[in-house]
């Protein structure tokens, strides 16, 4: 039950990497916030959604709740990287 709170939907995973996507290609970026802001070579890289992870923008664990408006895809690397940040 645990993870039904913390495990964002697809229907809200496909709404955020659209949304991203969008502003990503308009800005000529990466649809990954971390990768965007790095100086490699996926600096402009658009990811597909299942090369992608949910993200809470503000962690689970410090309160930040599982819902569209705390939400980010950031590319698996970085999702891992990032850990409880």
């Amino acid at each position: 039950q645990l993870l039904d709170i913390r495990l964002f939907d697809a229907k809200d995973k496909r709404v955020a990497h659209e949304k991203q996507t969008v502003k990503a290609k308009a800005a000529g970026e990466s649809n990954c916030p971390l990768c965007a802001i790095g100086g490699d070579s996926n600096k402009a890289r658009i990811y597909r959604e299942n090369e992608m992870d949910a993200d809470h923008v503000t962690a689970w664990s410090q309160g930040g709740s599982t819902s569209l408006s705390n939400l980010t895809m950031l590319c698996v690397t970085n999702n891992r990287a990032k850990g409880n940040r």
